[in-house]
């Protein structure tokens, strides 16, 4: 075979040159995916231009609740059945970085529990109408209320499930967890972050910093099932199962799965996986998602920061997976933690642990919507790769997804290596047809 001719071996090294040098220019472009600051401020005019094109609803509400009512690092929100907000704090305790050992113990076991109320019911108006839970808690984190009343409170430093009724607000009908004992066998829970209860007394429990995975009990507190792993590439996975929401019509429970930045939906029956949802503009941390029965379903999720995206809250679609709306405080989210819904989607409420505050919006575009209603078209949404629900058995489908500027930048860095490839391609076969058909000279 013949080599390449002098004149060609200069075309080569220039080709070469170029690759080299454009490939460093990529590279030093190139934003970490977990870099916040440094995405959001190289991708701004995207994520603007994506964040335009969506509804901005609900709106947020000035000056709500009463300014006289004094909290600490909010971790929950729940609504009762009278339309009351139930607000979990964790009062003068604060999680910081040595709060729990290397093998997740509480480091504040023989400390008293916090002493003051770490539960606050605010009324529509922003009036503080109850406050209960003192003497009892660590380090608050879940909160909901069931069906029938009965508040459901999940707490980090104890490692322990709680569940009070309506009429015994001083002592827990029931308890799940050994206090202060981290564990993952049946009878311990590992920093339990969240509960879900069904109309039929069943309930969920993300377990939640430690172990990932989700347990559902009978109404007694038997265990039934259980689901999550901690490795390998599977929808199954959790990185820090952090919320879960009950879309129980559709007979599906979902989680925020933290880490992964996704929404995550199985059958609330046997756990077999359903779908999941996730987007550039939430990013690679998701905080906790909320359910409305309205225009067919919709999801409401907050992020949180170090995700590489703009801290706020966004409205999905069910059934499509498309981003509808997206919504903020003045002054944007710092550190939202939860989120929670009315039925009718007319009512938001988002705590913060830092600064210390429950956010509200109001969507009047919901009121007066019954969950009968028909699917709604958007009348502004944003098609994002990665946000449409994944169907089952798709798997790997629902990882998360690079923004926009990577895509392009791997887009444009793909092309170089391409024309490279061909001009390196070329000048070899420039070679062969001189081997193949001499020039006559």
């Amino acid at each position: 075979m013949k080599s390449l001719s002098s004149t060609d071996v200069p075309n080569v090294v220039n080709i070469l040159l170029v690759l080299v040098f454009n490939l460093i220019y990529i590279s030093a472009r190139r934003v970490p995916v977990n870099d916040y600051y440094g995405l959001y401020e190289h991708n701004q005019p995207q994520f603007a231009a994506a964040l335009e094109k969506l509804e901005h609803e609900p709106k947020w509400v000035d000056n709500w609740p009463d300014s006289s009512i004094t909290m600490g690092q909010v971790s929950g929100v729940a609504l009762d059945n009278s339309g009351l907000l139930l607000v979990f704090h964790r009062g003068p305790n604060i999680w910081g970085a040595s709060t729990f050992s290397d093998r997740n113990v509480y480091n504040g076991i023989g400390e008293k529990p916090i002493p003051e109320p770490t539960i606050l019911v605010i009324n529509d108006t922003g009036e503080l109408v109850d406050k209960w839970g003192q003497n009892h808690f660590y380090m608050p984190h879940g909160i909901t209320v069931d069906s029938v009343g009965n508040v459901w409170l999940t707490d980090v430093a104890l490692h322990q499930v709680f569940k009070f009724t309506p009429d015994q607000r001083d002592k827990p009908a029931m308890v799940l967890g050994e206090k202060f004992v981290p564990g993952d066998d049946e009878n311990h829970f590992c920093k339990p972050s969240a509960v879900a209860v069904l109309s039929s007394g069943e309930f969920f429990v993300a377990d939640g910093y430690c172990n990932t995975r989700i347990i559902k009990f009978a109404p007694d507190g038997t265990r039934i099932l259980q689901w999550g792993k901690r490795y390998g590439d599977s929808p199954f996975v959790f990185k820090v199962p952090h919320a879960l929401a009950l879309a129980e019509e559709r007979g599906a429970v979902c989680v925020a799965d933290r880490e992964r930045g996704r929404v995550a939906c199985f059958r609330a029956d046997n756990g077999t996986y359903l779908a999941a949802y996730s987007s550039w503009l939430i990013g690679d941390r998701l905080f906790s998602v909320a359910y409305a029965p309205v225009h067919g379903g919709r999801l409401y999720v907050v992020n949180g920061p170090g995700g590489g995206a703009p801290v706020r809250g966004y409205v999905l679609d069910y059934e499509s997976g498309r981003m509808v709306g997206t919504f903020a405080p003045a002054g944007k989210f710092s550190n939202p933690h939860d989120i929670a819904v009315t039925s009718d989607g007319s009512r938001v409420y988002v705590p913060e642990l830092d600064p210390y505050r429950v956010c509200k919006f109001l969507d009047d575009t919901h009121r007066n919507t019954t969950e009968s209603a028909p699917p709604a078209k958007p009348t502004a949404t944003v098609e994002l790769s990665g946000s449409s629900a994944v169907p089952v058995g798709a798997v790997g489908a629902w990882g998360a997804v690079s923004g926009a500027m990577g895509a392009a930048l791997g887009a444009a860095g793909a092309a170089l290596l391409a024309l490279g490839a061909l001009a390196l391609l070329r000048a070899r076969n420039r070679g062969k047809e001189v081997e193949a058909e001499p020039l006559v000279q």
